[in-house]
């Protein structure tokens, strides 16, 4: 069965508890083991969702004739805001 994604901010809440377990120094050497490969689960999981949105991003970019137009993040102008 394949895992569901959990949302960004419940994959950055517990990647922000993750670390600041292992930064306690209160845990096992085994538990921060387990703890920092959860940790690296998360923060992938954190990097996929972003750059999923990531190409859902408008931006407002400036043409070589000056005028302003949306473009998807990263990527060049595509539509006139002026109309």
């Amino acid at each position: 069965m394949p895992k569901k994604q959990q949302s960004f901010e419940k994959s950055l809440s517990r990647l922000t508890e993750i670390v600041e377990t292992i930064e306690d120094g209160d845990t096992t050497l085994e538990d921060a083991i387990k703890l920092y490969k959860e940790g690296l689960t998360r923060a992938e999981d954190c990097g996929n969702i972003l750059s999923r949105y990531e190409t859902e991003v408008l931006q407002l970019q400036k043409d070589a004739d000056g005028a302003f137009a949306l473009a998807l993040f990263g990527e060049g102008v595509k539509a006139n805001a002026n109309t």
